[in-house]
């Protein structure tokens, strides 16, 4: 048989066929998450009474209970505000025809993840810290060779011993291609030692007798006699590590200043939305404002209402959660003031090339030079070039 518009017919069907297409998989997508949750992740152990945002909760419950404000706090007013709200909204709506105001389940779910974000790139900062604390203590050798000298310090002999168990006043033997096992001074020997992993100098340093040494060195050639005058916790090393640590631990100003400010600022802004609420719903009954400015299926408490909430929600502190946290790349810096303050630098002096080099040379940039031109009847060419 023959259809007239046979072709159109089939144009439509095609696209009936795409839109019911586009439809499924956008069912899908929502109603995987809403399957896992109601039907699979509660017969998972661990996960039946798992809740993302419990912590700031938590949190906020122990700090009102001590008679203190902080971030979990207005964390948990701001969430819970944009929560109760949508429910008061979608309940009126299931009891009202008329009613039509729009719910924000998605401000909650929404603070609480830009807050989590702001945590992860701390706990981020502060692990890239640890490998880094880690890679330190490494530089330390586990094994040093001990020296025994008799009364006039002739050598009566030499053992192994673990390099934790140095004293001062040790004398330690240092061989070739061996790190450094103490903090000391040479008492024999010469050589030439590594000290770029401490002092960022690439060029090894000599050494006699007299000079100092610092543990976690390496010796790149000779045998040296050192006598330890700083172990365990004095030695340089363990300063280094101890001063990464304290850095670590300790807040940056801007930290220390969004803790202050979280003491006076949770009272404020529940003062500020309860008034906000207040004045919106009085200047409505007394007909403040014109009738235009109320939606049709509102009435003014419902708009004071909205108003009131919306100073609570952008009050939620995620700015400064967000900004506190900073992550390093592979450089350990003194502190959060110290970085705070890197924007007012304006020169940087190094003492050292080994700090910015690897103490080769490295060929970055190549340049051919053009063949120097001769005459064609040169004396030399001749013979060469056809005339």
């Amino acid at each position: 048989m023959f259809f007239p518009d046979g072709g159109g017919r089939e144009s439509h069907r095609k696209e009936k066929i795409k839109q019911y297409y586009r439809s499924f998989l956008w069912s899908t997508v929502f109603t995987i998450p809403v399957f896992l949750t109601s039907m699979v992740f509660m017969y998972i152990p661990g996960l039946k009474h798992f809740v993302i945002g419990r912590r700031f909760y938590v949190g906020s419950y122990n700090a009102l209970r001590h008679g203190s404000a902080t971030m979990d706090v207005l964390i948990t007013l701001g969430t819970n505000a944009a929560y109760f709200y949508s429910v008061y909204s979608v309940s009126r709506a299931a009891t009202s025809p008329y009613f039509k105001s729009t719910d924000i389940f998605e401000t909650s779910s929404m603070l609480i993840s830009f807050i989590l974000l702001g945590k992860y790139l701390e706990v981020l900062a502060k692990g890239k810290t640890s490998v880094a604390i880690a890679k330190l203590m490494e530089l330390s050798p586990e094994a040093a060779i001990l020296l025994t000298l008799d009364k006039e310090e002739n050598l009566i002999g030499e053992e192994e011993i673990d390099s934790r168990l140095i004293q001062k006043n040790d004398m330690i033997k240092i061989i070739p291609v061996v790190k450094v096992a103490s903090d000391g001074y040479a008492i024999w020997g010469q050589n030439h030692v590594n000290e770029s992993m401490i002092t960022g100098e690439a060029r090894p340093v000599a050494k006699r007798k007299g000079d100092t040494v610092i543990g976690g060195t390496l010796n790149e050639n000779g045998v040296l006699h050192i006598k330890a005058t700083h172990v365990g916790s004095e030695s340089a090393l363990s300063q280094i590590v101890r001063l990464v640590e304290s850095a670590q631990m300790a807040k940056a100003p801007v930290q220390k200043f969004a803790d202050f400010i979280s003491k006076f600022f949770e009272p404020l802004v529940i003062i500020l939305s309860f008034s906000t609420c207040l004045a919106w719903f009085l200047a409505g009954t007394f007909h403040g404002y014109p009738r235009s400015w109320i939606p049709s299926s509102m009435d003014s408490f419902e708009l004071a209402l909205q108003f009131g909430i919306s100073v609570m929600v952008i009050a939620c502190p995620c700015a400064l959660v967000l900004a506190t946290p900073t992550a390093s790349q592979g450089v350990l810096i003194k502190g959060g003031q110290a970085l705070e303050s890197a924007h007012k630098v304006n020169c940087i002096v190094f003492d050292k090339t080994g700090t910015l080099t690897t103490g080769g040379p490295v060929v970055v940039n190549t340049r051919p030079r053009p063949l120097l031109s001769m005459p064609r009847n040169s004396e030399k060419m001749k013979g060469i070039l056809p005339d």
